[in-house]
């Protein structure tokens, strides 16, 4: 039959495995993603948040601004993926990464949709600063900036699931079964 053929025997090697045992998307774990997902954004607005308040201190340091746009990324992203991943449950430091990145897709597409609402409502706001201020900095600047926070958060997301593997057994797992009950004559 189509199902029974294998790939590649080297990386599959059990025989008479079907082509959808590999393909098992019952591994995926959405509540663990979605957690993930709201724990990213939620890092991001607190860290933002902060860095506004600061800007604000600092006079509006377009450096600082910028260091601090990508230490927000790396951050929330790493947090956010090694939550799903820890969370997920799985048994492969794989599919660990993969709740990682999937977490990635999902928040920066929900970063991406918080962004443009809110520029969109402050744009007002943002020409009359950029007017203000000349040190904002070109517009291919800043895309190239948010491109690599982008970037950077995709390598910590990828990092942050592989980090939630365990690679040792826990307490728990090194525990000796318990004998069992004896009826009491």
């Amino acid at each position: 039959m189509a199902d029974d053929v294998i790939g590649d025997p080297l990386r599959y090697p059990v025989a008479g495995r079907r082509v959808s045992d590999r393909f098992n998307l019952s591994k995926v774990s959405w509540g663990a993603i979605w957690a993930g997902v709201m724990v990213t954004i939620g890092m991001e607005a607190l860290f933002l948040s902060f860095g506004i308040f600061i800007n604000a201190v600092f006079d509006g340091s377009t450096i600082w601004g910028m260091a601090w746009y990508l230490v927000t990324m790396a951050v929330s992203f790493y947090c956010g993926a090694w939550c799903s991943a820890r969370l997920s449950d799985v048994a492969t430091r794989q599919s660990c990464v993969l709740h990682g990145v999937t977490t990635w897709g999902l928040a920066t597409l929900g970063t991406i949709l918080i962004a443009f609402v809110t520029l969109r409502w402050g744009v007002t706001y943002l020409t009359a600063q950029a007017a203000a201020h000349t040190t904002w900095g070109s517009v291919e600047q800043w895309g190239g900036l948010i491109w690599g926070g982008i970037a950077l958060s995709l390598i910590t997301a990828y990092i942050g699931g592989g980090a939630a593997f365990p690679t040792q057994a826990t307490a728990v797992e090194q525990e000796t079964p318990a004998a069992p009950l004896r009826r009491a004559g």
